[in-house]
């Protein structure tokens, strides 16, 4: 071997250790999760690793109606259901008055396979806060978060409220970009420590002035969530919502081994669970004659916010028509029921609430090349209606 090689090989290493410190300097698990990214991000759950266990308490299955449907009715669910297959949709259930009346799957899935709920976990964080406040442990939307957040109580973010970041007016640096590294919804969704992540992004605006749908505000009203109650999200959310729901088994991705939840998405659960999801927000928080959620809360979620009539409390409550920001795909008209609202997450995974007709529909699967958002909802409100 000729003897200038030696160094050249010494170079290589040394480059090669230089570059390994680096990766893990960075953020291994970063650049592992972005090389096997999967393909079906909503379907591939065990993808998501590490999870945390979200324990249900599954003793009693959903009831199915025996009874059969006007024929205006089953022709209006046999029409959401060619409409869902033919877009990609994994799961498509309906309930009504407290029954359901359609469950399908497509694809290979079932009843009991889980989900990437994506932004609808957005709600259970709501919801949550809600409880919390019922609780005590959280005095008032009105609260600082800086009242929780000691690191924010010397700079410009120690007069926003609770109340800006569950409205979306927070005023926080909103990068929204995929395929930028360094964006703050990359970093979020992909990096191993949310929490330095999140209390790290600074103001645009002030606190208030405008509407922007920031995955950064779910994020940080989960960590005041768990400063307040002392506990995990993963342990709140089973102990006040899912074991009360009778829900099964459900997971949340973890930042790192026994790190944070990352809450803006990513809650793994069944289409039945969803739907129980829906139809205790339907009964404005009770659910097998239980109040688990105060009545109160959920109404107030529902209340538009001042700077957006689209958005509740980290919840939808009306169409979203072509010319709003960030909207996905969007509804062409509006929804037929006034009183329509929906949780909504990435690729079109869906659960319509509708009071005024007793309906709840989950929608679950990868994302569809066409999806007009007030089909679903309408076909059923307009049969029920005419029959």
């Amino acid at each position: 071997m000729p003897f200038y090689s030696r160094p050249k090989r010494l170079w290589l290493f040394i480059i090669a250790i230089a570059c390994a410190l680096v990766i893990i300097l960075v953020d291994w698990r970063f650049i592992v999760r972005a090389v096997t990214y999967p393909d079906q991000p909503i379907m591939a759950v065990d993808w998501y690793q590490p999870q945390a266990l979200v324990a249900g308490q599954p003793l009693d299955p959903l009831p199915i109606s025996e009874s059969s449907q006007s024929p205006q009715f089953e022709e209006a669910l046999q029409q959401i259901s060619r409409y869902a297959a033919e877009r990609n949709s994994t799961g498509l259930l309906v309930m009504h008055r407290g029954k359901i009346v359609l469950e399908q799957y497509w694809q290979g899935y079932d009843e009991t396979s889980a989900f990437n709920a994506m932004s609808m976990s957005k709600s259970i964080v709501g919801v949550l806060i809600g409880q919390a406040i019922a609780e005590g442990f959280i005095t008032s939307l009105d609260d600082p978060a800086a009242q929780y957040l000691p690191e924010w109580r010397q700079d410009d973010r120690a007069t926003m409220t609770l109340r800006d970041l569950i409205d979306m007016q927070s005023g926080l640096r909103n990068e929204r970009s995929t395929t930028s590294v360094t964006s703050d919804l990359v970093q979020l969704y992909m990096g191993s420590d949310i929490e330095k992540t999140a209390l790290n992004i600074p103001l645009v605006n002030a606190p208030g002035e405008a509407f922007s749908y920031n995955n950064v505000n779910s994020q940080v009203l989960a960590i005041v969530l768990q400063r307040a109650t002392g506990m995990s999200y993963a342990d709140y959310l089973s102990s006040r919502l899912w074991q009360p729901l009778r829900a099964g088994n459900a997971g949340v991705w973890l930042d790192r081994p026994n790190g944070s939840a990352k809450t803006f998405c990513c809650l793994f659960a069944t289409v039945r669970d969803w739907a129980r999801v829906g139809q205790m927000l339907l009964s404005q928080g009770r659910f097998n004659d239980i109040q688990i959620v105060p009545a109160e809360w959920i109404q107030d979620m529902l209340i538009p916010s001042p700077l957006e009539d689209t958005f509740g409390k980290h919840i939808w409550v009306k169409a979203r028509i072509p010319g709003l920001a960030n909207v996905e795909q969007a509804a062409t008209v509006p929804y037929l029921a006034g009183d329509t609202f929906y949780l909504d997450g990435r690729d079109l995974q869906r659960v319509f609430i509708v009071p005024s007709q007793s309906l709840v529909i989950v929608r679950a699967g990868e994302h569809p090349p066409t999806w007009d958002d007030s089909v679903i909802p309408n076909t059923l409100v307009k049969a029920l209606t005419n029959s």
